[in-house]
């Protein structure tokens, strides 16, 4: 039965309002929408209810409570043209609670054309949060007149206090959906990733890093450290010795480790998080799988030794073989052209061996302090003969107290010192100008050779450092060469975490350089 209409608060209605408000101690939208449906309906003596939730842009599909037993298809229809043509429309458009006393004389009810149901009045109430409407609460009754202005006075208190209810439940339910879709996107990444705070404790992390872990169980890694877990895969070793010496004045890493336990390689990524709002801060570690790259890689490398060891056998007996017909050869006539094809056989081989040293130095030494003053130095005596044959000139401009040892390959930081001195004094014509650079900045060790030689065109410059590519520009058709000592160079420069460059002017003259950091 409906509360007769005194105007004054009942003791119904003090109850009702006190049921209201222990809504706000609940989360669950569809809990909170159910229950202010009973207790609105209850209180009012409403036949049926309808409460349509909206979100931030549209009606909420996934929350709505309808008065008609219909299919999703139908429910669709039936809100849209409610909410355009209908009562519910109009609370909403004017934010405020409205009664009908008899839906036969008032327009804004909308009567389908197969509805059953008979409806004479009718109550709607917008619920307001923060001058948003968030819902809006539709009740019926088969009888005119049956809902009274105490009825809606007091439904728009309800729907006031519930309003609060409904935004924390719907605020609730979008951080719950959030969280879901960040799992699912989580879980999705092939990559291993982890989430630390500042004491490196895992706060997040996703099944590839689960079973990094051996298979330990998510909740059970949630909280543990680093140092609780480098025993279970050594892979997290360097990770952890990163975190406690990192620099508070970096934010990114980039570096490779190995497991042992699962041989695997891992390119990893390191950066900074923090939450400025909570003042919390920490690190995200990402591991991206590149076993098989690599596996390719020690596979080639290993072909190469293979194959350039195996080649210089061939090669050498070669050589002394040629030697030993020059010795021994008996003097032959004026116009024989056989020293003619004996030369050419000594310069071909000699090139084969060449490539087979290029190959070779490829693989590297280990790493010590180099100095790079008497390096370049002598670099630049031992092709002195080459340049002198050229009448050209070189000089050397490099502040031997400017420049400190640098951590790197000798033979392989020789090798690239060589080349581009080399190439300098090749394509640079008689009496020529080359100039050798050294110098430090901004923490990086630059070396530079510049020179006024044949230059490259511009649409080569972009390919000069790709293995085995030549210039098709004809003052270079006569020069020997294969297109490897460039990209070798680059192999070097890159293996030790430089850079190389390259400008050059056609029929001007070029320069070459690369930098190492310090």
């Amino acid at each position: 039965m409906a509360a007769i209409d005194t105007g004054e608060p009942t003791f119904e209605d003090l109850k009702l309002l006190t049921q209201v408000s222990q809504l706000l101690t609940l989360l669950d939208l569809d809990r909170v929408m159910q229950q202010v449906i009973e207790l609105m309906s209850s209180a009012v003596g409403a036949s049926k209810a309808s409460l349509l939730l909206q979100n931030e842009h549209d009606v909420d599909w996934n929350h709505i409570f309808l008065m008609r037993d219909l299919d999703r298809r139908q429910s669709f229809s039936v809100v849209r043209t409610v909410l355009h043509e209908g009562l519910a429309g109009w609370v909403l458009q004017h934010k405020q609670g409205t009664v009908v006393y008899d839906t036969e004389t008032d327009s804004r009810w909308h009567v389908f054309p197969d509805d059953d149901n008979a409806v004479r009045s009718v109550l709607c109430v917008p619920f307001i949060y923060d001058d948003r409407a968030l819902a809006v609460l539709t009740l019926v009754h088969p009888e005119p007149q049956h809902f009274t202005e105490h009825h809606l006075h007091l439904m728009q208190i309800i729907a006031n206090q519930a309003a609060v209810a409904l935004h924390n439940a719907q605020l609730f339910d979008k951080v719950q959906a959030q969280q879901r879709q960040l799992e699912v996107v989580l879980q999705a990444i092939p990559d291993v990733l982890i989430v630390l705070n500042q004491d490196g404790e895992i706060l997040l992390l996703n099944d590839s890093a689960v079973q990094l872990m051996a298979g330990q169980s998510q909740n059970a890694l949630i909280g543990r450290t680093l140092s609780g877990l480098i025993s279970v895969n050594d892979a997290l070793v360097p990770v952890k010795r990163l975190l406690d010496r990192a620099a508070p004045d970096t934010n990114n890493w980039m570096f490779e480790v190995r497991s042992s336990q699962s041989e695997q390689d891992f390119l990893v990524t390191v950066s900074r998080w923090a939450d400025p709002r909570t003042d919390s801060a920490g690190f995200v570690v990402i591991m991206h799988d590149v076993t098989t790259l690599r596996d390719l890689h020690r596979f080639k490398d290993e072909m190469l030794r293979v194959v350039s060891h195996d080649l210089r056998n061939p090669v050498s007996l070669i050589i002394t073989a040629q030697d030993m017909l020059e010795h021994d050869m008996p003097p032959l006539e004026p116009d024989s052209i056989i020293p003619q094809y004996m030369s050419i056989m000594k310069q071909a081989t000699q090139r084969m061996e060449t490539m087979l040293d290029d190959l070779l130095r490829e693989e590297g030494s280990s790493r010590q302090n180099i100095d790079m003053v008497e390096l370049i130095e002598t670099t630049v005596t031992d092709l002195k003969p080459l340049s002198n044959q050229k009448k050209q000139t070189v000089v050397v401009e490099i502040n031997p107290d400017s420049l400190p040892m640098l951590l790197g390959d000798p033979i392989l930081i020789r090798e690239a010192v060589e080349n581009y001195i080399s190439n300098a004094i090749k394509y640079t014509g008689v009496g020529g100008h080359i100039v050798v650079r050294a110098y430090t900045e901004s923490g990086r060790f630059h070396f530079e050779v510049a020179d006024n030689g044949i230059g490259i065109s511009p649409a080569d410059i972009p390919n000069v450092f790709e293995p085995y590519f030549r210039t098709e520009q004809a003052a270079v058709e006569n020069e020997d060469g294969y297109g490897i000592g460039l990209n070798l160079v680059k192999k070097i420069v890159e293996r030790h975490k430089g850079e190389v460059m390259v400008s050059s002017e056609e029929g001007v003259g070029s320069r070459f350089g690369f930098w190492l950091p310090m």
